[in-house]
């Protein structure tokens, strides 16, 4: 079990298995390459299996949770490609149980950080 925390409220805490936890970080680093700040937060949670972005520096914790809900976004609705689909395992039922996993993640992000 993996988590991200946007805050101490369990509706905004996101559980969910290691292997999707992992998976949604890469596909946000792979779509943000140049943002080395939130590559350096990862690096951590990568290890850790927990990222708690109310602990971050305000301005970088809403702009992870803002890449997150866009990447997150992107997968669901098909304009970005999950890098899960050339994993080994990236079946079709595998990709449903992450995509099923993201729509939760969606739901986790606080009510104020949520695009419109």
């Amino acid at each position: 079990m993996a988590v991200i925390s946007f805050s101490k409220k369990p509706e905004e805490i996101w559980g969910v298995a290691g292997w999707a936890f992992r998976q949604i970080l890469e596909d946000v680093l792979a779509h943000f390459p140049q943002d080395s700040e939130m590559r350096a937060s990862f690096e951590f949670p990568l290890e850790s299996s927990g990222l708690g972005l109310y602990e971050l520096p305000p301005e970088l914790a809403s702009r992870i949770t803002k890449a997150i809900q866009h990447v997150a976004s992107g997968i669901l609705d098909g304009t970005i490609r999950s890098g899960i689909v050339d994993k080994p395992y990236g079946t079709a039922e595998t990709i449903e149980q992450y995509k099923s996993a993201l729509r939760r993640l969606l739901k986790a992000i606080p009510a104020h950080e949520r695009k419109p």
